[in-house]
Protein backbone atom coordinates (compact mmCIF):
# COMPACT_ATOMS: atom_id res chain seq x y z
CA UNK A 1 0.00 0.00 0.00
CA UNK A 2 1.31 3.43 -0.94
CA UNK A 3 -0.14 6.65 0.40
CA UNK A 4 0.93 10.28 0.24
CA UNK A 5 0.65 12.22 3.48
CA UNK A 6 1.84 15.79 3.94
CA UNK A 7 4.15 15.50 0.96
CA UNK A 8 5.72 12.21 2.10
CA UNK A 9 5.27 8.83 0.49
CA UNK A 10 4.41 6.05 2.95
CA UNK A 11 4.73 2.49 1.68
CA UNK A 12 3.79 -0.62 3.68
CA UNK A 13 3.63 -4.24 2.50
CA UNK A 14 3.17 -7.59 4.23
CA UNK A 15 5.45 -10.18 2.65
CA UNK A 16 7.27 -13.34 3.56
CA UNK A 17 10.74 -12.77 4.95
CA UNK A 18 13.66 -15.09 4.23
CA UNK A 19 12.75 -17.09 7.34
CA UNK A 20 9.38 -17.92 5.78
CA UNK A 21 7.00 -16.00 8.02
CA UNK A 22 5.11 -12.82 7.20
CA UNK A 23 6.42 -9.43 8.24
CA UNK A 24 5.50 -5.84 7.53
CA UNK A 25 8.07 -3.92 5.50
CA UNK A 26 7.73 -0.14 5.51
CA UNK A 27 9.35 3.06 4.31
CA UNK A 28 8.67 6.79 4.49
CA UNK A 29 10.29 9.12 1.96
CA UNK A 30 10.20 12.88 1.52
CA UNK A 31 11.28 13.27 -2.11
CA UNK A 32 14.64 11.46 -2.14
CA UNK A 33 15.19 11.69 1.65
CA UNK A 34 14.50 8.51 3.62
CA UNK A 35 12.71 9.51 6.81
CA UNK A 36 12.48 5.94 8.11
CA UNK A 37 12.28 2.35 6.90
CA UNK A 38 12.36 -1.11 8.36
CA UNK A 39 10.31 -4.15 9.16
CA UNK A 40 8.01 -5.28 11.95
CA UNK A 41 6.40 -8.48 13.19
CA UNK A 42 3.32 -6.46 14.12
CA UNK A 43 -0.03 -8.13 13.58
CA UNK A 44 -1.60 -4.82 12.58
CA UNK A 45 -3.14 -4.69 9.14
CA UNK A 46 -1.18 -2.92 6.42
CA UNK A 47 -3.67 -0.03 6.57
CA UNK A 48 -3.42 0.29 10.37
CA UNK A 49 0.37 0.29 10.22
CA UNK A 50 0.41 2.89 7.43
CA UNK A 51 -1.90 5.11 9.46
CA UNK A 52 0.42 4.78 12.48
CA UNK A 53 3.33 5.96 10.32
CA UNK A 54 1.49 9.24 9.84
CA UNK A 55 2.56 10.13 13.39
CA UNK A 56 6.19 9.83 12.30
CA UNK A 57 5.52 12.14 9.34
CA UNK A 58 3.84 14.64 11.68
CA UNK A 59 6.89 14.57 13.97
CA UNK A 60 9.23 14.85 10.98
CA UNK A 61 7.38 17.92 9.73
CA UNK A 62 7.49 19.54 13.20
CA UNK A 63 11.12 18.56 14.00
CA UNK A 64 13.03 17.96 10.76
CA UNK A 65 16.38 18.48 12.51
CA UNK A 66 15.77 15.25 14.48
CA UNK A 67 15.86 13.26 11.21
CA UNK A 68 19.16 14.49 9.76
Amino acid sequence: MKINYKGCEIEVAREKCLGGWNQLFYSVFDDDFEVTSGYSESEDTVKEFANDLKHIVDDYRENPEDYE
